[in-house]
């Protein structure tokens, strides 16, 4: 992979994300009202003698923004791309896939990092709520271990774009949210009923959240257990993904949909 190229893509990201103001709302201003809201119930917990279940709402929601955010960049790019007819133009340039995808990958940590470091400083401010108190151990494998699973969603959600076309483009934004119930991410998996909570031990995030209130209870202990099946199980799906998006990007080019999407 060729830095240059990667460098390329992030400036056109952080252009596209300062002049739109449907970006800057979607992963800017919604996960900040997020927070707040969980806020606000996380004190009215508290003030019911709750304070652990307001915690975890708290955390939960801060968490869940580095998967939203990061998803949403690698899908919302390309897409942003798809509706500008730019995409087809980028890749007669000497630019790879794998370049690509790697530095929407990159631009979602970054703004990831910047969204939860708002909210977390929101958090601490407001809502007398440091998420420091998970250990900042627990809080950067935390976010290593969500990151890969967001990258892993959007580049399979991205393959059946550019498979299937812009009338399935409602994936990029609304497939990931399938995935924070039963990700246990607001509430120990304990209270899951016994099906879905087989269902749920199937996704990464679920160890990770289990690990981040782990931190949180138990002084920034580590779970070392919790994170490396986490981190397992995240390298499972990323192979798959991967392998599922080069199939359907095959695919796509073969057939020609991939032109065809910016008709």
């Amino acid at each position: 992979m060729r830095k240059n190229r990667i460098i390329a893509i992030l400036w056109q990201e952080l252009f596209v994300t300062i002049h739109s103001a449907e970006v800057i709302v979607d992963i800017i201003v919604y996960p900040l009202i997020n927070v707040t809201v969980a806020g606000f119930l996380s004190l009215y917990l508290s003030g019911s003698q709750r304070v652990a279940a307001g915690h975890y709402v708290l955390l939960g929601m801060l968490l869940w923004q580095i998967i939203w955010i990061v998803e949403y960049s690698v899908t919302l790019g390309s897409l942003w791309n798809l509706w500008s007819r730019n995409l087809s133009n980028m890749f007669i340039a000497p630019l790879l896939v794998k370049e690509y995808l790697f530095a929407q990958g990159v631009s979602g940590a970054i703004k990831a990092v910047i969204i939860v470091g708002t909210g977390g400083l929101l958090a601490a401010i407001v809502f007398d709520f440091n998420p420091l108190d998970i250990g900042v151990a627990p809080l950067l494998l935390s976010f290593a271990n969500f990151v890969m699973f967001a990258l892993a969603i959007g580049i399979a959600v991205l393959g059946l774009i550019f498979r299937f076309g812009t009338r399935i483009q409602a994936l990029a934004w609304g497939l990931i949210a399938i995935f924070q119930p039963l990700s246990a991410a607001f509430y120990p998996v304990a209270v899951l009923p016994a099906p879905l909570r087989a269902v749920a031990y199937l996704f990464p995030p679920t160890f990770t959240f289990e690990a981040a209130r782990f931190g949180m209870l138990n002084q920034h202990a580590i779970d070392w257990p919790l994170f490396g099946i986490s981190f397992a199980e995240n390298a499972v799906w990323l192979a798959l993904c991967i392998a599922a998006f080069n199939r359907l990007y095959r695919k796509s080019r073969d057939t020609g949909q991939f032109a065809r999407n910016e008709v």
